[in-house]
């Protein structure tokens, strides 16, 4: 049985416990509006994008050919897998892993089409544990002015896959906030742009009476413009996904405060019983010395000679 010096202890482990999670939820609640607001900055930036986009589409008798899918389907697939860099969120990982790697198979996609990044340590170690080690492995940011040097990063490794490793198409798995678990792994396609999309963005309405004109070659200007809806994609579903780990986290961390809270109520009322059972018995051993002091017989004293 615990003695009231080990009751001490274990309470203020838990009370420590307590405090660091609670300064893990403020992190988390936090980390959630950062990227959220990043994430409308992006969104003000790919909206400006799209109208770049739809001007160029406008200067051409038909969508480029450089954002058209492969008639044959043949070539390589480029995998991008945004995970965490940090633990204390659940499944997050293990669940995005497993999502991705049913998606795949489902498309006949297997390791020897595919050339996979990572983007996150334990998103690459939940990777690894369940299929081929990837390709190619990204730190993720830590913080929302990290994101525009990630994002190049991996920019620069799907361009090498395009034009030097045969890769013909590029798929991304990420996290987005919603679902009962704080978050939900979804699918997007990043290249090829889809046509349909296309079409509906060449006939969209112009906001203002004033239509714009391309400057320049237009192919030239449609690469550039494709760069930069990659890039804005990109930087997108990095900052959904981190909001998603954060929002997860911060369910996860809820469910732990509520647990230790439990657990240090049990440990303080199991110490005020405990501390209350040593005072009751050193006042019965008081009391029971003073019945039997009185007891006694004779008088202890000293007689006076």
């Amino acid at each position: 049985m615990d003695t009231l010096e080990d009751l001490g202890r274990h309470i203020e482990v838990a009370s420590e416990m307590q405090s660091v999670v609670r300064t893990m939820k403020a992190i988390s609640a936090v980390g959630i509006r950062s990227h959220e607001a990043a994430e409308r900055a992006m969104g003000q930036y790919l909206e400006t994008v799209e109208m770049g986009l739809q001007v160029a589409l406008r200067a051409l008798p038909q969508e480029a050919g450089l954002v058209l899918p492969s008639k044959d389907g043949a070539g390589g697939i480029g995998v991008v897998v945004i995970g965490s860099e940090i633990g204390l969120c659940g499944g997050f990982n293990e669940r995005l892993v497993s999502f991705a790697l049913d998606r795949l198979s489902a498309a006949g996609i297997g390791a020897d089409r595919r050339r996979v990044l990572v983007i996150g340590t334990r998103a690459d170690a939940s990777w690894q544990l369940a299929a081929e080690p990837p390709a190619y492995m990204q730190e993720a940011p830590a913080t929302v002015e990290a994101l525009a040097g990630t994002v190049g990063s991996v920019l620069t490794r799907l361009d090498q896959w395009l034009a030097q490793e045969g890769v013909t198409r590029l798929m991304l798995f990420q996290q987005r906030m919603g679902g009962p678990e704080g978050s939900a792994p979804v699918e997007v396609t990043l290249f090829p742009i889809d046509p349909g999309w296309l079409a509906e963005l060449r006939e969209r309405r112009w906001p203002s009476r004033r239509l714009p004109v391309c400057f320049g070659p237009t192919p030239a200007a449609m690469r550039s413009l494709v760069q930069q809806l990659l890039f804005a994609r990109v930087f997108s579903a990095i900052v959904q996904s981190r909001a998603a780990e954060h929002a997860e986290r911060l369910t996860a961390m809820q469910a732990a405060e509520r647990s230790i809270g439990d657990k240090l109520d049990e440990l303080r009322k199991t110490h005020q019983m405990l501390r209350q059972q040593v005072i009751t018995a050193e006042l019965l051993d008081i009391i029971g010395g003073f019945e039997a002091a009185e007891k006694q017989p004779g008088d202890m004293r000293p007689s006076e000679g």
